[in-house]
């Protein structure tokens, strides 16, 4: 019952952490935004934004099979990384970030068999942007 109760809270407050970085964003600041992702990745995940922005794609996929993390708080990197992605503009980084969502999304897929409408969507739109703008 406690377990669950403490599942219960971390996903309200990882919620609202989400709610409040995507509010940062559309409001279209983004020194607030990169200070909340900081301290929600430090304190969530012991690592920092730019940090995780800098890693290529084999060390981020080492960093989640080191890590372990649970499926709940994948998914919630994965929306801060795609929060921090919009606006969408065609460069390296947005490729790097869109290929580190994708990761994130196959793990919950194949190692936690979770799916959702929203992350569905969300790698549609996705593929949709990388087919009109990489091909």
């Amino acid at each position: 019952m406690y377990r669950k109760d403490y599942i219960l809270t971390e996903l309200e407050k990882m919620a609202l952490v989400i709610a409040r970085l995507l509010g940062l964003k559309e409001a279209g600041k983004a020194d607030e935004f990169i200070k909340l992702a900081d301290s929600t990745l430090l304190n969530e995940y012991k690592i920092k934004l730019d940090e995780i922005l800098e890693l290529d794609i084999d060390a981020f996929k080492l960093l989640l099979e080191h890590e372990n993390y649970s499926a709940d708080k994948l998914d919630a990197l994965a929306q801060l990384l795609y929060i921090y992605s919009l606006p969408f503009t065609a460069n390296a980084e947005l490729l790097l970030s869109f290929k580190k969502i994708l990761l994130v999304y196959d793990v919950l897929e194949q190692q936690y068999h979770r799916q959702s409408f929203e992350n569905i969507n969300k790698r549609n739109t996705i593929y949709q942007f990388l087919q009109t703008n990489y091909e």
